[in-house]
């Protein structure tokens, strides 16, 4: 089902100097944190497609479990790998976790060796509604 599985990518595999998410990542605005995401305050960055805003638009992804939680898109999913802007071809991703990978070997172990943020229980679920928040 689409959105179920969310995929991951090391922030440190964008190397383009000039990309607005190089620029948003390595700013002020962005720290990785102690478990690996990295964060704006509570919004954790993420990976999503072009369908969803711009770099450095921030939302309220709700999952069918009712949980919901707080990402900024540090990072565009290129639209040659995703279906209308939206979700991944090959896994059915939307959301795409941005993350030190060494960190998050300690704090989430099962996310890598699984493939997916989905086994972690804050991000258990299916996307179900992505709202942009507008500050």
């Amino acid at each position: 089902e689409h959105g179920s599985f969310k995929s991951y990518m090391d922030y440190k595999l964008i190397t383009s100097t000039t990309s607005d998410q190089y620029k948003l990542i390595y700013s002020d605005e962005i720290v990785v944190g102690d478990d690996g995401l990295l964060y704006s305050g509570e919004y954790i960055g993420v990976a999503l497609g072009s369908r969803y805003g711009a770099v450095g638009d921030k939302f309220i992804i709700t999952l069918d479990t009712g949980k919901t939680f707080k990402a900024i898109k540090v990072d565009s999913k290129a639209d040659k790998h995703v279906y209308y802007g939206c979700h991944h071809r090959t896994d059915a991703s939307v959301v795409e976790f941005v993350i030190d990978t060494d960190r998050v070997r300690n704090s989430y172990p099962e996310a890598l060796k699984m493939g997916s943020f989905n086994v972690v229980d804050a991000f258990n679920g299916v996307v179900v509604k992505i709202e942009k928040v507008v500050e």
